[in-house]
């Protein structure tokens, strides 16, 4: 290829190409499939640790009851799920007078969780994810779309189908979580306010404050969506020749308007001014930077609703106080700028990472050539955007978080993709990428949260790298039961890390829990000295970075152990014979230690790519 057509950006178009029959019958079969595999991995995949909070904040939201703190999920899913749980009996524990007079979220849905011990549970999670799957549905399409402006229909099938088969996508998108809100929300945005910059009318700025609603409805980080709106419409005021100030006025109006009145609208009109004391009490705490509480004065002359004050306000103190992050072997107190390269690195798969790479070298060739134009901007920058706002955050949780970023990032593969399309070889290359991204993600079900692709070594060595949502999300306690059920283990103890309840899986006779490290009166010592016995502990309880610095070695004697197997590769198993001791004292999760845990188990399925 010659570099006049490597630095050749995708050409916008003012309209969309008409739609053929193929093209719809071929969107349409993608869309069926990827709606299908989510709908599996619903019913699959185990409870994760956010859910049962957010599902009980939904169920109240629906009863109009939604006031418990920390109050810092906005309400996107709550509106789209929370009301299938009111067609099941959810054991809200009103009974516990005193745990509801907490007002905490977390502690409350603990305790309804422990109320359920039978298959109800799958139930009431199952029907609840299903409505949350119009967002990975909804992002797909978006990305669609918009990539068909830019690029022939192949190449925005294509650009949908990477998207459909991404493991970190499968992997959360079938969950009572927001991210892939997040991702359509902050997707649909850049969307618009790139229409919008073609051509800035009053249609085109009242569906962008209608983008700008989605995205704050969806995360309320994305509430950095309304500034940046506002921006928009005056930069576009100022550099269009010809554009009156009047209506530019008009479309910030309306914008404002649609954004204002779906706001006060969602959070279900509990809005007002905020009181002198609360903004008094925000310049006050030391969690609360001061660039954040002084503009924030302005909320007293401008209503908003009291649960999006509180939420915003519970993320900004989460967001001081930090947690300890797992990266590359070790405990880092309150997160890496790294973190989210490292984690792109090692669960984006390889096929997607080649076209991303083939992509960022014609947008660097591009500009160096000066061919990149104002409305290139719209679809480059984002992703770079959101991933730089997101490693500055000290909330590094996983690639979870980044998937707005990993969504945008597929508009990057448009250009080399064209390019491939042109040629017999680089078109049978192109294929042979598809092919090997589709083969490693039929591999890896149905534990997508636990990918990792074949250059970290697979699923099986992710613990070297990360933990947390990015391999223990608390998901593989129905492969720990079948585990055991199939090894007719007698007793097995368990150090779980996540919210939902383990004896829906096994009995009392089946299995004991060992309290984690969480508070030093929960444990006898720094060290667990185990019995002789099976064990089972949770991936992130491993790794240690949750718990006080005295406590995260705290599963050492196990962790220097080769697991006998592991469940869904996010549930350490382990057998203590009496007598025995630990390894050569390697620590296997160490990156690249020969005694680096690779044992298949319960549930394990191919690993990487």
């Amino acid at each position: 290829m010659r570099l006049r057509e490597v630095s050749t950006l995708p050409a916008t178009t003012a309209s969309a190409p008409p739609l053929t029959r193929w093209e719809i019958a071929a969107l349409t079969l993608l869309l069926l499939c990827f709606t299908a595999v989510l709908t599996s991995l619903a019913w699959r995949t185990g409870v994760t640790v956010d859910e049962p909070a957010h599902l009980l904040s939904a169920h109240l939201y629906w009863k109009g009851e939604d006031t418990l703190y920390p109050g810092d999920m906005p309400p996107a899913i709550k509106i789209a799920g929370g009301w299938v749980s009111h067609f099941f009996p959810l054991p809200v524990p009103y009974d516990d007078t005193k745990l509801w007079a907490s007002r905490n979220e977390w502690d409350i849905a603990r305790v309804m969780m422990e109320r359920i011990r039978d298959r109800r549970l799958h139930r009431v999670f199952f029907y609840s994810r299903l409505p949350l799957l119009i967002f990975p549905v909804l992002t797909c399409m978006v990305l669609w779309w918009w990539a068909r402006r830019l690029a022939p229909p192949a190449v925005a099938l294509l650009v949908a189908a990477l998207f459909c088969l991404s493991p970190n996508i499968l992997g959360h998108g079938a969950l009572f979580k927001n991210d892939l809100a997040a991702s359509f929300g902050y997707l649909w945005f850049w969307y618009r306010a790139w229409r919008y910059w073609q051509v800035p009318d009053a249609r085109r700025a009242t569906w962008l404050g209608a983008a700008v609603l989605a995205g704050s409805l969806a995360k309320l980080s994305l509430l950095i969506l309304v500034p940046i709106g506002a921006l928009l419409i005056l930069a576009r005021c100022l550099t269009r020749v010809g554009l009156p100030w009047r209506p530019s006025l008009r479309n910030f109006a309306l914008a404002a308007a649609i954004f204002s009145a779906g706001t006060v609208a969602a959070w279900q009109f509990d809005a007002g001014f905020t009181p002198a004391h609360e903004a008094k009490a925000w310049r006050a705490n030391h969690a609360i930077p001061r660039w954040f509480s002084t503009p924030a004065q302005a909320l007293r002359i401008v209503p908003t609703p009291r649960r999006l004050r509180q939420g915003v306000i519970s993320l900004v103190e989460s967001n001081h106080d930090g947690v300890g992050v797992y990266l590359l072997g070790k405990v880092v107190p309150n997160g890496d700028p790294l973190y989210f390269l490292v984690a792109m690195a090692t669960k984006v798969p390889l096929p997607l990472q080649t076209l991303l790479c083939l992509g960022l070298l014609g947008i660097a060739a591009a500009v160096a050539r000066r061919r990149v134009k104002a409305l290139d901007l719209f679809w480059i920058a984002p992703p770079l955007l959101y991933l730089t706002l997101a490693s500055l955050s000290s909330l590094q949780l996983g690639v979870r978080l980044v998937l707005p970023a990993i969504a945008g990032l597929l508009l990057w593969c448009l250009q080399p993709m064209r390019l491939m399309l042109r040629h017999r070889a680089t078109t049978a290359l192109l294929a042979l990428l598809v092919a090997w991204l589709a083969a490693r993600s039929t591999l890896q079900y149905p534990h997508y949260i636990a990918y990792f692709n074949s250059l970290a070594g697979g699923s099986d060595a992710g613990i070297r790298y990360l933990s947390d949502s990015n391999l223990d999300w608390g998901q593989d306690l129905g492969a720990l039961a079948e585990f055991v059920r199939r090894n007719s283990i007698p007793k097995i103890r368990l150090a779980y890390f996540g919210n939902d309840n383990p004896y829906v899986y096994l009995s009392e006779d089946q299995l004991e829990r060992i309290a984690p490290p969480w508070s030093p009166e929960l444990v006898q010592g720094p060290r667990l000295v185990p019995a002789p016995g099976y064990y089972a502990i949770s991936a992130t309880l491993l790794t240690g970075q949750l718990f006080e610095p005295r406590f995260r070695d705290y599963y050492h004697e196990l962790r220097v152990r080769r697991p006998l197997a592991k469940a869904g590769y996010s549930i350490f198993i382990y057998k203590v014979e009496p007598g025995a001791s630990p390894s050569s004292g390697v620590d296997p999760l160490t990156p690249g230690a020969a005694g680096s845990p690779s044992a298949g188990g319960a549930g394990s399925a191919g690993a990487g790519g």
